[in-house]
C-alpha cells in the first residue's frame, strides 16, 4: 500500500480524497492542528517517516473565498500555501526525491476571456490580479521539486457538502436566486468526484507536467443561474449587479465572482478520462440527490 502525505489534511478536498480512498492508501496527515496529526515541525525531525513517503499531495493553503480580501488577508493566503510548499519541498528534495509531489493550484492562473488549456502560455513574471498572484507564486514555489512533479490547477469544485457551492444554493433556496452581474462571464467548475478520480488518474499513472482538473463543459453565470433554478424549482429573478458585489465583497467579490475563465481539461481528455459528471446538468442532479 502507498503511503501519502497530504497537507492541509483538515481541508474540504484533502478529507474527502482520504475518505473515499482510505483503503488503498496510507495516510499521513500533515496539518497545523494538533492530536493525531502531523506538523511541518514534526515531519522535519523524522526523517525515517520523510523516506518512506511515495507520494506528496499538497493541498495546504487558507480558503480564498472564506473572509473578505484585506492586505493581512492576503497575505495569510499568500504564506499558507508558499511556506508550506517551500518546507515540503526543500525536506523532500534532500532526503526523497524519489517522491511523487503533486501540487495542487487553480484556474486563477489564466487569463480572462480566452479559451485555455495546459499548452496556453504563462508569464510568471507578471500578474494582473490576486488570484494570478497567488497561483503564479505557488507554482512556482513547486517547480523547485527536483524529482517527479505534478501541477494540478482546480477548477471550482462543486459538492452538497461543502466548498463554494452550498453558499451559491442559499439565495435560490430562499427565493432571492439571480445570476451575478452581468451573467455572461464563464464558469470553469467540476465535480467533486471527478476531481477525486482525476487525482487518482494521476498518481496511479504516475502522471506528470500540468493538469486542469475541469469539466469538458464551459457555462456562463447566466447558465448556471438558470440551471439551479431549474433544478431546485425556485425563481432565478435577482441578480446581484456587478456594483454591489464589489460594494459587498470588495477585490474577492471582483475576482472570484466576475472573472470569466474558460479552461479546458485538454491532458486528461487526451488520456480519455472519463468523467462522470461532464455536464452541469447531470452534476446539479446529483447534489440534489445528495450524491456528493
Amino acid at each position: 500500500m502507498k503511503k501519502i502525505l497530504i497537507s492541509g489534511a483538515n481541508g474540504f478536498i484533502a478529507q474527502n480524497f482520504m475518505r473515499s480512498y482510505a483503503d488503498k492508501y496510507e495516510f499521513i496527515h500533515l496539518s497545523h492542528a494538533t492530536n493525531s496529526q502531523l506538523s511541518l515541525s514534526d515531519l522535519t525531525g523524522n526523517i525515517k517517516l520523510i523516506k518512506s513517503i511515495d507520494i506528496i499531495l499538497n493541498l495546504a493553503g487558507a480558503n480564498i473565498a472564506e473572509k473578505r480580501w484585506t492586505e493581512s488577508r492576503k497575505q495569510e493566503i499568500l504564506e499558507s500555501r508558499l511556506l508550506t510548499t517551500d518546507n515540503l519541498i526543500r525536506l523532500f528534495n534532500e532526503h526523497n526525491p524519489q517522491a511523487h509531489f503533486i501540487s495542487a493550484s487553480a484556474i486563477g492562473i489564466y487569463p480572462n476571456d480566452i479559451s485555455c488549456d495546459e499548452n496556453t502560455y504563462i508569464d510568471f513574471e507578471k500578474h494582473t490580479n490576486f488570484s494570478q498572484e497567488i497561483t503564479k507564486k505557488w507554482e512556482q514555489a513547486a517547480q523547485n521539486y527536483t524529482g517527479k512533479l505534478t501541477i494540478t490547477r482546480f477548477g471550482v469544485v462543486l459538492s452538497g457538502n461543502g466548498g463554494a457551492f452550498p453558499k451559491m444554493l442559499r439565495p435560490f433556496q430562499l427565493g432571492m436566486g439571480g445570476k451575478l452581474g452581468s451573467g455572461k462571464q464563464l464558469f470553469t467548475w467540476i465535480a467533486l468526484p471527478d476531481l477525486l478520480t482525476a487525482l487518482i488518474h494521476v498518481i496511479d499513472n504516475t502522471k506528470t507536467g500540468i493538469y486542469n482538473l475541469t469539466a469538458p463543459q464551459i457555462i456562463s453565470n447566466n447558465t448556471l443561474a438558470n440551471e439551479i433554478s431549474q433544478v431546485w424549482h425556485k425563481p432565478n429573478l435577482l441578480p446581484l449587479p456587478e456594483f454591489m458585489i464589489k460594494l459587498i465583497f470588495g477585490q474577492m467579490g471582483n475576482e472570484l465572482f466576475l472573472n470569466s475563465l474558460s479552461v479546458s481539461p485538454l491532458n486528461l481528455q487526451n488520456e480519455n478520462f472519463s468523467f462522470s459528471y461532464p455536464d452541469i446538468t447531470s452534476c446539479l442532479m446529483a447534489i440534489k440527490n445528495q450524491c456528493f
